[in-house]
């Protein structure tokens, strides 16, 4: 059977007693002689014999705190001096009153097996095992409440949440909360949560990168590098993953700051393409990979079916002379501008370089391509602008 914690202090204050005594009367005899007896009861408020003081806690340690200038100071330090008077404290509440909180307990023995080893008693190793086990029970009593805390808030946030979860069906609900937290929410409530959706974004955005990738490669084996790059391109840029974030209705669930509502954050693509990535990050560590994949097939199968018939139409026009064709259309549709191609990256070895190319007419940037060649780079820029134009019904 458990024993209660009114009885775990009072097991402390036993062995506490045990060690003390053999203590008290040999600096007491050390200082004062054969007359350490008279010397010690003359510190209490009435007179103790030899026998009862052996046998009371309480007289010890006031003993040691009215003797402590005369005989104690020489050896112990004003920590131990700070110890006696809260163990006087202790002992007194023992006494008075049944109940010990598990903290309150464990403070106690925390403190009388600091004195104990303070003197070199042997009981102090008895007091520290009772101490651990205590440790435990609190950590038990911690972890509960702890639990009860979490799963009340877990409680609170699948009620608030309980439409979008039947579409994302997270078991921890605390990361969709944060999923869907904005740093302006953040900002303005700082004692609320204590964290963004921004490391999330980072986390989905490369799972979104990984699992458009290995899509497109299961699926369309006939496609080249050159081919998948430019559809990975349609899969997951900002405004596909802002339909995507629109077909979950994430805006309305959206944790903004009341500036960011104002400017009109709930429709922002940009804020609905971030927290589709927040989405994806936290649904990642919340179910793993390949719930993720059964999240995002269906969702890439449709825009690739998509993108792949138009391409299909219009490949065979672009691969014959894609920047021809692309020069003629800004020609007709952007005052007369023509088309500018940039490179803006150069890596590998000599003998294996790849090269990315940006195509703008004017200020506008319009595709981008990588090749084996800044030639190859700029026909594939002119290809992916096309096929950009074609799927937004510009061409």
């Amino acid at each position: 059977m458990a024993i209660s914690n009114h009885e775990q202090v009072g097991r402390a204050l036993t062995f506490l007693r045990q060690g003390l005594y053999p203590y008290v009367e040999r600096e007491m005899q050390a200082v004062y002689g054969d007359r350490w007896l008279t010397a010690a009861t003359s510190s209490l408020p009435y007179d103790r014999g030899e026998e009862v003081m052996r046998e009371d806690v309480s007289a010890l340690l006031t003993v040691m705190s009215r003797q402590w200038d005369s005989v104690f100071k020489q050896k112990l330090s004003y920590v131990e001096r700070a110890l006696v008077s809260e163990i006087i404290e202790i002992r007194n509440k023992w006494a008075h009153k049944p109940t010990f909180s598990t903290d309150d307990t464990y403070r106690a023995l925390d403190s009388i097996a600091r004195l104990l080893k303070a003197i070199s008693a042997l009981e102090a190793d008895t007091v520290e095992k009772q101490k651990q086990e205590v440790m435990r029970i609190l950590s038990q009593e911690q972890t509960r409440y702890e639990n009860r805390r979490i799963s009340a808030e877990e409680s609170r946030i699948r009620e608030r949440f309980d439409e979008l979860l039947k579409q994302l069906p997270f078991q921890d609900a605390s990361l969709l909360h944060r999923a869907l937290t904005h740093r302006s929410y953040l900002y303005e409530n700082p004692r609320e949560v204590s964290e963004d959706n921004e490391r999330l974004e980072f986390l989905g955005d490369a799972v979104l990168g990984f699992l458009s990738s290995e899509f497109m490669y299961s699926f369309y084996p006939e496609m080249n590098e050159a081919q998948m790059t430019r559809l990975r391109s349609e899969l997951v840029d900002e405004e596909q993953l802002a339909r995507f974030a629109n077909a979950l209705e994430l805006g309305k669930w959206m944790r903004l700051g009341k500036g960011t509502m104002i400017d009109g954050g709930r429709t922002n693509s940009l804020l609905l393409s971030n927290t589709f990535e927040a989405i994806i990050g936290a649904y990642f560590l919340d179910s793993g990979i390949d719930a993720a994949r059964d999240l995002l097939s269906p969702l890439f199968t449709s825009v690739a079916e998509e993108v792949v018939s138009y391409q299909s139409d219009v490949d065979s026009q672009i691969l014959v002379d894609s920047k021809n064709v692309f020069q003629q259309w800004a020609q007709a549709n952007t005052s007369s501008l023509l088309p500018k191609y940039f490179t803006i990256k150069e890596e590998g070895p000599s003998h294996d370089k790849k090269f990315t190319v940006e195509v703008r007419v004017g200020d506008t940037k319009y595709g981008s391509g990588t090749g084996s060649s800044k030639k190859d780079a700029e026909k594939r820029a002119a290809e992916d602008a096309i096929a950009k134009l074609k799927k937004r019904g510009l061409m």
